[in-house]
């Protein structure tokens, strides 16, 4: 991309290349690629997840760009800072979400036994979870029932109920399921916005501040 081509908006242009280009990156190492978690929206591309947060920060980064001057660039500064701040609170949010929602599954084969990856390493297939309060009665019951025979995990008791098993829809209510998907769906959004537009926010307010 040679950024000469578009005038006034060379420096902006540039800039913003080179932050989606970092953060790209710095995601991978955080959350894994974006295809890693697109399975949060129902089988979608991955680019839904992305897609909407990168059209989002391409109308802010326009609106900065015609706004922001030597005189109000201090504000812009305390929005980077807000934005930092929203960016951190979504990454522990995800983090929790994930954590409490998101179990692995084992994939097997015909034979019961566990499939592996040309490297040989296990398969798993994430999959969303509710909490336990939400369950069917009848899950619940059954739950309960296991949990007086010996001790199990939801987990556990998850791989060995309903058909097929390992059927999170067989447990919970599919709407409510879908809730968690949204909003984890959602929280992942927020957190690549956030970190975009405050990399970008405070690389402006830097290079304002040095010119004026």
């Amino acid at each position: 991309m040679d950024p000469s081509q578009y005038g006034p908006f060379a420096n902006v242009v540039a800039l913003a290349g080179a932050l989606v280009a970092v953060f790209g990156a710095l995601l991978l190492r955080m959350l894994g690629g974006i295809k890693r978690w697109a399975w949060l929206t129902s089988d979608a591309p991955p680019f839904l997840i992305s897609g909407g947060a990168r059209v989002l920060a391409v109308a802010l980064m326009a609106a900065t760009y015609v706004t922001i001057d030597s005189a109000n660039y201090g504000w812009f500064g305390v929005a980077a800072i807000v934005t930092g701040t929203f960016g951190f609170l979504s990454v522990v949010r995800f983090d929790r979400l994930r954590r409490v929602h998101v179990v692995q599954v084992p994939l097997v084969g015909p034979d019961g036994r566990q499939l592996q990856n040309r490297p040989g390493a296990v398969i798993f297939n994430n999959v969303v979870i509710g909490a336990e309060d939400q369950l069917r009665p009848e899950a619940k019951r059954a739950l309960q029932e296991a949990r007086q025979r010996r001790g199990m995990s939801l987990r556990e008791f998850m791989s060995g109920y309903g058909s097929p098993v390992n059927d999170p829809e067989a447990l919970w209510d599919r709407t409510y399921l879908a809730g968690i998907s949204n909003e984890l769906t959602t929280t992942l959004m927020s957190i690549v916005l956030l970190a975009v537009m405050t990399v970008f926010l405070a690389a402006f307010v830097i290079d304002v501040a040095t010119r004026s």
